[in-house]
């Protein structure tokens, strides 16, 4: 008898299978003066243009109004529905001083009479949050003009809903099943509940960061909060986080890595990413919302920030569709900016670059001082001269670029060079030390950089 062939191999995937149903909650800034600011954009300078025949074109630097963005942003919520059933939309909306749920509304009211050409939680969003959108904006502008518009220049409650949004996942959390009833696919994935919905939060800040000025970068303080609901927000915030950092979205399962075949138990699987989406392009001269960046990176989130330019649902479907089980396999995030990890004094409300924590409660201080105004310790007036002197001797840190500086290395050398040309040396020479200008070679041209 001839042997029989062997059984194909079934090939491992990095990626699983099939991914649990989503839960995406949007929270829209909805502030009047952010709206102001990114409806009345001003264009920025042209373009030097160089090279006309090798330089590329860049779009006008375009304002845009809340109607507009809204449109934008029912398109990507429609095909986050329609990209897997069973996926879930929520959004709530955040104004000065007040963070309410825009959709699904409290009673289960839909259109009375459902079009059937029309998928149906299209049509429900569709006309559900456009008519709460509209009584949330209107009863904003009813409050303010009952109070005169001293609330205008409150901070917008993202804080606020940000916690309405992780009380919200919770509630959604399926009973634990027993452990007698664990499934397992094809790639051999374990799940303790296949129905567990997997959750991510994605916040549409409008809110533009602190002055970008001299004074904020070199001084000791800076006031660069951003739409995290000002420097009074930052202890909500960073609770907030903590909570995502260890809340439910999906359960604890074995996750595929590279190469094929290899699984590791996935430790991060539990914590709820966080979304960040800043309208306020960098031609507005603001700082990024430095709370809201380290929320991100703190939950495994993507942080963004628009460049002004138009395109803003290519990036939206581009950056923030894909769940978070398929960002890493097959997709991959987009390069993260820098991240400024200052925090904000109790005192004063300011980012700090140097802080004194107290060892009691841990609250921060910008100043050193002998009682504790949080928990009333009370610390040895004799170490207050020494920590006032090390903090004299200490200068603010730096905050690294997102794209590292240009590095010279050292070229080919020609031919000539090659059999002993003095020329070609002493410009390889020049070109390879790191933090001069790129030195001409011979023909004109400036040698070659590379960037890491």
């Amino acid at each position: 008898m001839a042997p029989q062939p062997p059984a194909p191999v079934a090939q491992s995937r990095p990626w699983p299978a099939a991914s649990p149903p989503a839960l995406l909650i949007a929270i829209i800034d909805l502030h009047p003066l952010a709206w102001s600011l990114l409806s009345s954009l001003a264009p920025g300078p042209e373009p030097v243009h160089t090279h006309a025949d090798k330089e590329k074109e860049k779009a006008p630097i375009s304002p845009i109004s809340l109607e507009e963005f809204v449109t934008i942003l029912m398109v990507f919520l429609n095909a986050h529905l329609a990209s897997r059933w069973g996926n879930e939309v929520v959004v709530y909306g955040a104004t000065a001083g007040k963070a309410a749920l825009l959709y699904p509304p409290p009673t289960e009211a839909g259109p009375s009479r459902p079009n059937p050409n029309i998928y149906r939680p299209f049509q429900l969003l569709d006309s559900q949050f456009e008519a709460r959108l509209k009584a949330a904006v209107a009863e904003e502008e009813q409050r303010l003009e009952a109070a005169g518009g001293s609330g205008l220049n409150d901070p917008p409650s993202l804080v606020s809903a940000l916690t309405k949004a992780l009380c919200y996942i919770n509630r959604r959390r399926p009973p634990e099943a027993a452990a007698s009833s664990l499934t397992a696919d094809t790639n051999g994935t374990q799940t303790s509940n296949p129905e567990a919905l997997e959750s991510r939060i994605l916040v549409l800040n409008a809110t533009p960061g602190g002055a970008e000025d001299a004074a904020a970068d070199s001084g000791k303080t800076a006031k660069a909060s951003g739409g995290s609901g000002g420097q009074r927000g930052y202890v909500g915030l960073m609770n907030c986080v903590f909570a995502a950092q260890k809340a439910f979205h999906g359960d604890r399962k074995l996750a595929w890595t590279w190469p094929p075949g290899s699984q590791q138990l996935c430790s991060d699987g539990q914590k709820i990413p966080i979304d960040v989406l800043t309208l306020p392009p960098e031609s507005t001269k603001t700082a990024p919302p430095i709370f809201l960046q380290q929320a991100a990176y703190l939950t495994k989130g993507i942080y963004w920030r628009w460049n002004g330019r138009g395109g803003l649902l290519q990036y939206l479907h581009s950056i923030y569709l894909p769940p978070a089980s398929l960002r890493l396999h097959p997709f991959t995030l987009p390069p993260q900016d820098a991240v400024d990890f200052r925090a904000v004094c109790f005192c004063h409300h300011d980012v700090v670059d140097v802080g004194f924590v107290c060892s009691v409660c841990l609250s921060i201080f910008c100043e050193a001082k002998p009682l504790c105004k949080m928990c009333g310790t009370r610390f040895p007036v004799k170490a207050l001269a020494t920590l006032k002197q090390l903090v004299a001797n200490v200068e603010p840190i730096p905050v690294p670029a997102t794209v590292p500086p240009p590095r010279l290395t050292k070229p080919k050398p020609p031919a000539a060079a090659a059999n002993g040309g003095a020329g070609g040396s002493s410009a390889s020479a020049s070109a390879s030390a790191p933090g001069h200008a790129p030195v001409a070679s011979g023909n004109g041209e400036p040698e070659v950089i590379v960037i890491d």
